[in-house]
């Protein structure tokens, strides 16, 4: 009898951690980075990416800003992983280049004042950590500027 009770005690520890676990929203990790124009005005490369659960895949969106019309501006997002294995990502509408650290390029030249990439990236087995860096550029009031951001 005490057997049995230590098995169902076990069990519903597992159920209770299951639960907990599978309650638990994916954690996500931000960051960005600023330079300044002559005139004062700003632009900045900003960076999210959501922690790659068991799924093997993420969330990610980058962005390059700015509080003014520019003649144009640029987003670079690379991902970089730690680990073996390889990197892909989905439901960017955008050329992807490189391989081993695949590079996404957007920029507007329509005096839009940002350029945002998202998607999914996904990483394969091997892979411990996925991460990105941005690099915003825009050419304005004469300047051109770079600002970067990296998770």
């Amino acid at each position: 009898m005490k057997r049995i009770g230590r098995l169902i005690s076990v069990a519903l520890a597992a159920v209770t951690v299951a639960s907990v676990a599978a309650t638990t929203p994916a954690s996500a990790t931000s960051n960005s980075g600023s330079a300044w124009f002559d005139n004062g005005k700003k632009i900045t490369a900003n960076a999210w990416i959501q922690g790659i659960t068991w799924s093997n895949c993420g969330r990610f969106q980058t962005s390059a800003v700015m509080n003014a019309s520019p003649k144009w501006i640029k987003n670079v997002t690379s991902f970089y992983r730690v680990g073996f294995g390889s990197i892909s990502i989905k439901g960017a509408n955008v050329n992807v280049s490189g391989g081993d650290r695949p590079t996404l390029t957007w920029t507007n030249n329509n005096g839009a004042q940002g350029s945002y990439i998202s998607g999914t990236v996904c990483k394969s087995f091997g892979s411990l950590w996925v991460g990105v860096d941005v690099t915003a550029s825009a050419y304005y009031y004469g300047n051109y500027r770079v600002a970067s951001a990296h998770i």
